[in-house]
């Protein structure tokens, strides 16, 4: 009844044994956020970056020319990189997310050098204790309200401002593709596989969009501080001068977006049971842990999708959409983690296959995606795809 609705399959269990089961040659794209190999909230699962293996089953079960795309953190990506290479992939490029609401994990060198000569306590708690100057808050959220204690010590004057750590703003991933069958160009292999290119129009930044991170004037020229603007102009062979491409900023290796709100989250998930902050991160009711912005802060209310680290649908549908090929060619993510590449897949008219060892996290990849299933009928009813059925 439903021929253009999208199929999706999630098997449960390790990657790379589930992969196994799946037929040579039969992905057309591989999207997905595997462990970064930093131990995060201290997660099993987050020991360490997908290895060569993984790589390998990857290279067997795309496509020639199929392209995959793999997250990593900034001080681990080389690892994944480097497995992906030696897996047989081609590295074609760095695909970087940026956003704004990373939280940095520094330790303060000033504070450190006060604390370690018994001038200021341990940072946290639930009150300020007027009688013990040594007592610190933990900081507000709000940087512009946060007064940071004055330095005691020689050293902590010394290294007033001194930290360890950058504030986080993105999260890079790489772009490799499969070769390419044998004797073939990149035309008779996009030809015979429908593989081996990316979709650069379905793709191109619309001219106001915020997701652009770029000069916002159309109007700007070769040369001068706009000059860098030529990566989504043509050339009027007439005379000579640059013309802006009518359908918008041609795609970058970078892409600007929020974090997931909670409501985007949570979608599909209404009849699943929630958990608590304490919960989710294992620390006590109203301890100062879940105070911190690393940790709980924000949780305020029982939530259902109490998975870590999710990713913007609007980010996995770009990645969808510049490395799916015809609609209902079929995406495959072997780290489903909380189905969000799967949601994407299915919304932007793709097949989607998904693998998950955590059993914790399958209801949540199921309720999200059934969501994106009806979403995506609803949405293409709109356009008249589906009168006769509905």
């Amino acid at each position: 009844m439903w021929d253009d609705l999208r199929d999706y399959k999630i098997l449960e269990g390790d990657c790379i044994e589930m992969m196994r089961t799946l037929p040579s040659d039969s992905i057309d794209a591989i999207i997905t956020d595997p462990p970064y190999g930093l131990g995060f909230m201290n997660k099993d699962w987050d020991a360490s970056v997908p290895g060569v293996d993984w790589a390998r089953e990857c290279l067997r079960v795309l496509k020639p020319g199929g392209h995959l795309v793999a997250f990593g953190g900034t001080r681990t990506v080389h690892r994944l990189t480097c497995a992906i290479e030696d897996g047989g992939f081609e590295i074609r490029d760095m695909f970087n997310w940026i956003y704004f609401s990373g939280f940095p994990k520094n330790l303060d060198i000033s504070k450190q050098f006060d604390r370690e000569a018994g001038l200021l306590g341990i940072e946290g708690g639930s009150y300020t204790d007027k009688n013990n100057p040594r007592f610190v808050m933990t900081p507000p959220t709000d940087p512009r309200v946060y007064v940071p204690p004055e330095p005691q010590s020689e050293l902590a004057k010394r290294y007033r401002g001194y930290g360890t750590a950058l504030k986080p703003a993105i999260e890079p991933a790489t772009l490799a593709r499969k070769p390419l069958e044998k004797g073939l160009s990149v035309a008779r292999n996009v030809a015979k596989w429908g593989t081996g290119a990316i979709n650069i129009d379905a793709c191109r930044f619309a001219f106001g969009d915020p997701c652009w991170v770029g000069p916002d004037n159309r109007k700007a020229g070769w040369g001068g501080r706009q000059g860098f603007k030529y990566t989504h102009m043509q050339w009027d062979r007439e005379d000579m001068s640059p013309m802006h491409h009518n359908r918008g900023y041609w795609p970058a290796n970078i892409y600007q977006c929020s974090k997931p709100c909670r409501s985007e989250r949570e979608r599909g998930l209404e009849d699943l049971p929630k958990k608590s902050g304490a919960e989710i991160t294992g620390r006590e009711p109203d301890s100062a842990g879940l105070k911190n912005a690393a940790s709980g802060k924000g949780i305020t209310t029982p939530i259902a999708n109490h998975h870590p680290t999710v990713k913007p649908l609007k980010l996995m549908r770009f990645l969808c959409r510049l490395l799916g090929t015809e609609k209902g060619s079929t995406i495959l993510d072997p780290f489903c983690g909380s189905g969000t590449t799967g949601c994407a897949a299915i919304l932007e008219g793709y097949d989607f296959i998904g693998i998950e060892r955590e059993s914790q996290y399958i209801p949540i990849i199921e309720g999200r995606l059934s969501w994106a299933r009806e979403e995506y009928k609803r949405e293409n009813a709109q356009l008249g795809l589906f009168e006769e059925a509905i």
